[in-house]
Parts: structure tokens; sequence; C-alpha cells
């Protein structure tokens, strides 16, 4: 059996060059496919001509195809300063045949993965997991490498890696597996594995009580059976991953195998070294395993009509799973209309601090757990909190969002910032435009830097109305006054996907009503990011949707 080390040193993968070029394999349907060497006067050729084809300058174009491999282009980000560079790790990836990622052949599927005991599954994530954890040089190398582009501070990576055996982890799968498809008080992973009983009172239908002749007696088993059966059925599924965050192609992998699904999942622009390391485990610990080879884990550039025209034709797969932006989600309902969709939509996180909080100077203790909801994974996941609603006088507001403006430093010092050019960009607009009469708490990494230049965090008081689609998502909090908190229930739709609140006595008062205009979860203030199996995820139970729940 070979380790995640041999498959790298034999092909040479996921190593860093001299000329800043790293090799990263995908996974074909249980198969490693690596790469061809590629010499970097043929990448920099591809770039330039793309370049001049398109009239983009440099930063904006990010991959080329070749005839035999396709090159993702990064720009190398300072650690010190957080700023962008004029380096770049370019990554080699192997190209592939949408064709030959689709399953056609469902009766060896059936065979092989649907029929696979569950428990087997468990022990292949088990060992998947082992073989993550035996290569801590190999984990901090690729760390190390994921630390040139990277757009978070040290910290999150460093979490981010140390999470990769949890987000495998056989006894989270089972749980996940069981409360998510449980039914009629059986545990879910029964329904994977056989037929289950669940009703023994079957009723015939109106048409066979209306029937005007009478069915005879025959000698073959053909009467209405007295039981019902239920199953849980595996589908052929797509997963289109975001880039916000590296565990969610992970944790998209974790669910296709956890549901003995076949499965494509495409890695992300920004993120495709967590895909190429579990590939490599997965062919390293078993390669023959049913859930290696029913399995692809690919990137291909978002919108190429090469790729996604086969991946989104009518029964190319039973499922597709899209993570990403508003136009992203909407290109893909619109052109996968005979596919079920489940899409995980970009959405965001508010925070509402009653006056309570000012009655004993519990508004500081309110700003850290604000500040802690508004800094989950650098303000970019969903559930991050991005508005704060206020209920105080304008004295109040602004002492609380002062004493945010000094959380938000503290995370400024223990996790640097990047703030890209767009972002920037934005924030100067705003200044100088729409919140020129906001009241602007800016913290600054350095303050020797021009008025809208460096800034690490910002809070703004807004009294009046603010669009969302103008906000950066990079440390940015828009922190709004009400007299009542129940001011801001109309402010709630179905893009608000967490409501954190403070004190807990007003989180239960107004819960119901909260939830009730299409957010998913109401949380204590400070507990945004808290996790547990069998959760529901954007107003839905995610492995259950995945699932084909079959009668008999």
């Amino acid at each position: 059996m070979s380790t995640i080390e041999d498959l790298c040193r034999e092909h040479d993968l996921l190593v860093l060059g001299q000329d800043g070029i790293v090799r990263i394999p995908f996974l074909v349907k249980g198969t490693l496919r690596v790469p061809p060497v590629v010499g970097m006067s043929r990448i920099q050729e591809a770039f330039s001509a793309k370049e001049g084809a398109t009239g983009r300058p440099a930063n904006a174009v990010t991959t080329v195809r070749l005839e035999d491999a396709q090159v993702l282009r990064e720009p190398v980000i300072d650690r010190d300063t957080m700023r962008v560079t004029d380096e770049f790790i370019y990554q080699v990836l192997p190209v592939f045949d949408p064709e030959e990622l689709i399953e056609q052949d469902l009766d060896r599927v059936v065979n092989e993965l649907y029929n696979l005991p569950f428990e087997h599954v468990l022990d292949f994530l088990g060992r998947v997991s082992s073989a993550l954890s035996s290569c801590p040089e190999r984990l901090e190398a690729l760390q190390q490498l994921f630390r040139h582009t990277a757009t978070v501070a040290d910290l999150y990576i460093d979490f981010s890696f140390a999470s990769l055996g949890v987000l495998l982890n056989p006894e989270s799968a089972r749980e996940m597996v069981d409360r998510e498809l449980s039914s009629f008080g059986i545990q879910g992973s029964r329904f994977m594995d056989s037929w289950v009983e669940v009703s023994d009172n079957s009723m015939g239908g109106l048409s066979e009580e209306l029937s005007p002749t009478e069915a005879q007696e025959t000698s073959g088993d053909c009467t209405s059976p007295e039981k019902m059966y239920l199953r849980a059925m595996p589908t052929r599924q797509l997963h289109l991953t975001a880039g916000n965050a590296p565990a969610i192609p992970i944790i998209s992998t974790a669910r296709a195998i956890s549901l003995k699904s076949p499965a494509v999942i495409k890695s992300p622009y920004g993120a495709t070294l967590g895909g190429a390391l579990v590939s490599l485990a997965a062919c390293a610990v078993a390669p023959d395993h049913p859930s290696v080879r029913n399995l692809s884990i690919v990137y291909w550039p978002g919108g190429d009509e090469r790729v996604e025209d086969v991946f989104f034709r009518p029964n190319a797969f039973d499922r597709i799973v899209v993570w990403g932006a508003p136009d992203a989600v909407e290109s893909v309902k619109s052109r996968a209309m005979f596919t079920k969709l489940i899409t995980l939509n970009p959405r965001y996180g508010m925070s509402w601090i009653g006056r309570e909080a000012f009655e004993s100077d519990d508004f500081m203790e309110a700003a850290r757990r604000g500040a802690v909801d508004t800094m989950i994974w650098n303000q970019k996941a969903c559930i991050a909190s991005s508005v704060h609603y206020v209920e105080g006088d304008e004295n109040q507001v602004r002492a609380y969002a002062q004493a945010l403006q000094k959380e938000l430093a503290e995370w400024d010092r223990i996790a640097p910032n990047f703030l890209d050019p767009a972002a920037q960009g934005q924030i100067r607009r705003l200044r100088r435009g729409k919140l020129l009469n906001a009241e602007w708490m800016v913290n600054k990494q350095n303050e020797g830097d021009r008025q809208n230049e460096g800034i690490s965090s910002v809070v703004i008081v807004v009294k009046g109305e603010f669009d969302m689609m103008d906000h950066t998502l990079s440390r940015m909090v828009i922190v709004r006054p009400v007299s009542r908190l129940e001011d801001a229930l109309p402010f709630l739709n179905q893009s608000v996907s967490t409501v954190g609140v403070f004190p807990e006595s007003r989180r239960k008062e107004l819960c119901d009503r909260i939830l009730a205009r299409g957010v998913s979860t109401t949380y204590p203030l400070g507990m945004g990011d808290r996790m547990s199996t069998g959760l529901a995820h954007d107003g839905m139970k995610v492995y259950s949707e995945l699932m084909d729940w079959k009668n008999r």
C-alpha cells in the first residue's frame, strides 16, 4: 500500500518549485491523474496570449488551458503587510473529458456502491483520516504553500489544516447520517443499507375501490402488500463548491462518500489543495474501494461551456449542489432546469443588541461577542455577521460602535487582514458617496498610510438605509440604531442566514418572529459558528435532500 508521501515523490506533486510552479493531481473515478510537466516559458506565453486576446490586465486573467493541462495563476501575498505582490504561484493541473466523469452504468453502481454496507464506508473514511494525520510534514509543507496566496490570516489557515481529519471523521459521519436520515424513529443508516418496514397498515387506493370489475384470484403473489417499506437510495451528485472557505470542498466530499453516492466534486479557484490532498489519501489507502472508484475531484473554470454543457444536461446527475455568488447560482439554475438543485445561496448574518446591554456596561461584552460573530472565517462565511442593530440612544450606539472597533483592532493584531484592491476601492467610493454622512471608525494597519489605504477593519454607524450589495465582506460592520429591536424585523428576509441576539431573554422573546421571516438560525450573540451534527443548513436537512427516498 502506498502513502501520500510515496505518491507525491513518485509524481512530483504538491511541491513548490523555484520557478513558482506546483503540480496538482485530480481524482478521476478512482484513478489518480497527474498533470504533465509544463515549463515556465510555455505558461507565460499562454497567459500573455490570453491577456492580449481579451484585453484584460494581467491580474485579471487567472486561468489558461493548454492542450494537455490547465494552469491557475494566483498572486503571492506578503504575509507581513497582507498586500498583493508582483509575484505569482502557478498551479499546473490535468485536463479531463467531462463525458468520462458521468456515470451511466447504474447496475454496476447499485451492485458495488449502493449495496456497500455503511460500516465499510465508515471504515474507509477512518483510513483516509488516518492517512492525513500520519503525514504531518506534508501537511506542514502544504500549509506553507497555501500561505503564499491565502487571503486570510495564518490563524485561520492553521485551524483549517488542523481540522482536516475531523471533517472526515467516521463517527461524525455516522452521527450525521443517523440523525439527518432518521425517520419513524429509526436511525438513518438503516435506510441506506436495506429496505426498512415502516408501516403495516397500507390502504387501497381510490381507483382500486372504484374499479368496475372485481379482481380475480390468481396463483401468483400479486395481492396488495399489507406492509410498506422505505429506503434512502444514493444519487449521482455534482458538487460545485465555493472558495470562500477551503473546508467546503472537503465537506462536500465527505457528504458524498458518507451517502454512498457517485460524485464529481469541483475544487474552486483558490482552494484546490484540499481536494488534491484528499485525492492522494484515497488513492493511497484504498484505490480499489467502491467509494474511490466512484469519486472524482477536479477543477475547471466556472462557466466553461465545454464542461458544463455536458454536466448540466438532463440525466447526467441526479443532484447538483451549488455554493457560490448570486450570479453563479442563477447561471446553474437556468442551465440545469431538469436536475434537482440544492442551492446553498450567498447569505449574511446579523447581530441584535438590546438596550439591556447598556444597563451595567454589558455593551462591552456584547461588542466582544459581536466581533466573534463578525470574524467567522474573516467575515467571508455566509453566517458571519455583517450588520449590527443596536437598541439605544445616539450616545449608547456610539459607545457600542467604539467598543466594537476596539475588539476588531485586537483581531487585526492577532490575525492581520487582507483587503483586496476591489474592497479598497469600494470603501473609498462609499466614504466619498453613499456613506459620506455616516460615522466612520477605522482601524488601520499603518497609521501613516493615506486615508483609505491600509484599512484593516471598519465600523460604520449608518442611520439611514444600507444596501447589502455595497458590503465588502472584509471586516466591515454596519451599525444601525433602532428604537426597538422589533424595528429591525422588516429588514429580515431569506438572504439573512443567522441572527445573534443579546441578551438571551430578548432572543427567546423574538425568536419565532425572526425565523418566520426567512432566517435559518437564531443563537445567543457570540455563538454564531457553533456546530452540531444533524442541524439544518440553510433551512434544510442537506443529507436528506441528497438522497432519493424510495417506497415499495
